[in-house]
C-alpha cells in the first residue's frame, strides 16, 4: 500500500461525465492507494438458508375407493422404492363398477359380432336398412360406455395391464393395489390394516428428501443479476439456480432464490442454516473503503499522473471490509485511492458546486 500526499486545494479538471479528474493545487491531505487483486470467485454474503421441497418431492396417497384396508406392506418412516406395493384395498364399489365394466365388453362384443353378420346381408338387401343401423347404433354406445369405463377405472387406481387383463379375462379383481409413485419415505401413515376408508380420505405421504431445494432471500441487487441455471457455490460445494421470484418481498426488500444444491446435501425440508454465498465471476477485489456513493451509482478514485480520476463501478458483492466489483479500465497494477476518499469526494462535490 502506497502513501501519497495531495494537495488540499484541488482544482477540477471536467473530462466526460465518468472520467472527472482532481488536479493537485495547494495544501496536503494524506491519501493511501492499494492495487485491486484479481479473482475468480465473488463473495455474495451470508445468508439464511431454508430446506424446502418441490411439489415433485411430495406426493399425498389418498384413497382411489372405499373399502377395506386389506394388507399394509409398510410403515411409517420406512424407505421405499418406486413401484413398490404399499397396501391392498379390498372394494364393493369398485367391484360394482368392475361389474359394469365386464357387462358393457359383453355388449360390445356382442354388438360388434352383430354388425359383422349384417353388414354383408344388409349390402345384399337380405335384412332391412333399420336393422343394421340399430345393431350399428348400439355398437357405438357400448363402445363408449367401455371406454368411459375403463378410464374410471384407471382414475381409481387400477394400471393399466390390470385393465387390460380385465378386458381380456371378463374377471373382476377383488381388491386394488396401491404402489409407491416415487421413491422415498413413508412421511406419514393414516391407516391401519382392517380400517374403512372413504374415496378421497388421506392415507400417507411419501416424501423423497434428496429433493431438497435451498430458498434463500437475497437483496434484489444480487438476485437480478441471476437467472435460471447459473452456477453458485456455497462453501466449496456447487449450487444451481433452479429459479428467481418475479416480485420483491415489500417488507425485506428482498427476492427468493430456489437453488439446487449437491447430491448428499445434509439439509432437510424445513431446517435452516447459515450460508455462505459464491459466485464463480472474475472480479477485483479492494477494500470497502474505496468504494464511494456517487451520482446514484457507485465509484472510486484511480491514480492518473498527479491527480485521481473519478472511475465508475459495478459492485458485484461485499464482504465485511472488501468488495468485490467490476469496472472499465481497471487493472491488476491500477492505484486506487482506499483512504482519504471521503475528502476526494467532498473536493468533487465542492468543485461542481462552484
Amino acid at each position: 500500500m502506497r502513501k501519497i500526499v495531495v494537495p488540499f486545494l484541488i482544482a477540477l479538471i471536467f473530462g466526460s461525465a465518468d472520467a472527472k479528474e482532481l488536479a493537485v493545487t495547494a495544501g496536503t491531505i494524506a491519501v493511501k492507494t492499494q492495487k485491486p487483486v484479481e479473482t475468480s470467485r465473488v463473495y455474495l454474503g451470508s445468508f439464511l438458508a431454508r430446506g424446502q421441497l418441490p411439489a415433485s418431492a411430495v406426493y399425498r396417497i389418498d384413497a382411489p375407493v372405499e373399502g377395506i384396508v386389506q394388507n399394509l406392506s409398510v410403515h411409517i418412516y420406512e424407505s421405499v422404492k418406486k413401484g413398490r406395493k404399499l397396501l391392498l384395498i379390498k372394494s364393493p364399489e369398485l367391484l360394482e363398477l368392475e361389474a359394469k365394466f365386464i357387462d358393457t365388453l359383453i355388449e360390445l362384443e356382442y354388438y360388434r359380432a352383430e354388425v359383422e353378420r349384417l353388414k354383408p346381408l344388409y349390402e345384399a338387401a337380405v335384412v332391412a336398412r333399420k336393422r343394421y343401423l340399430e345393431a350399428q347404433n348400439m355398437l357405438s354406445k357400448f363402445e363408449t360406455q367401455s371406454s368411459f369405463y375403463r378410464h374410471l377405472l384407471l382414475e381409481w387406481g387400477l394400471s393399466r395391464s390390470q385393465v387390460d387383463e380385465m378386458t381380456k379375462s371378463k374377471k373382476p379383481l377383488a381388491t386394488i393395489a396401491i404402489s409407491a409413485p416415487i421413491g422415498g419415505v413413508i412421511n406419514d401413515m393414516a391407516v391401519y390394516p382392517k380400517m374403512y376408508v372413504s374415496r378421497g380420505e388421506h392415507m400417507m405421504t411419501i416424501i423423497d428428501p434428496k429433493g431438497v431445494h435451498l430458498v434463500l432471500a437475497l437483496p434484489g441487487k444480487i438476485a437480478k443479476r441471476l437467472k435460471k441455471g447459473d452456477r453458485l457455490f456455497i462453501e466449496e460445494n456447487p449450487v444451481v439456480v433452479e429459479s428467481v421470484s418475479a416480485t420483491v418481498d415489500a417488507r425485506t426488500q428482498t427476492v427468493a432464490v430456489h437453488l439446487l444444491p449437491p447430491k448428499g446435501s445434509s439439509l432437510m425440508a424445513g431446517e435452516k442454516r447459515n450460508v455462505k454465498l459464491y459466485w464463480p465471476k472474475k472480479a477485483y477485489r479492494l477494500p470497502s473503503s474505496a468504494v464511494i456513493e456517487y451520482g446514484g451509482g457507485e465509484a472510486l478514485f484511480v491514480k492518473s499522473g498527479s491527480k485521481f480520476r473519478l472511475l465508475r463501478v459495478t459492485v458485484l458483492g461485499r464482504s465485511g471490509r472488501e468488495v468485490y466489483l467490476l469496472a472499465p479500465g481497471l487493472k491488476n497494477d491500477t492505484e486506487v485511492a482506499v483512504s482519504g476518499v471521503i475528502a476526494l469526494k467532498g473536493a468533487l462535490e465542492g468543485a461542481e458546486g462552484d
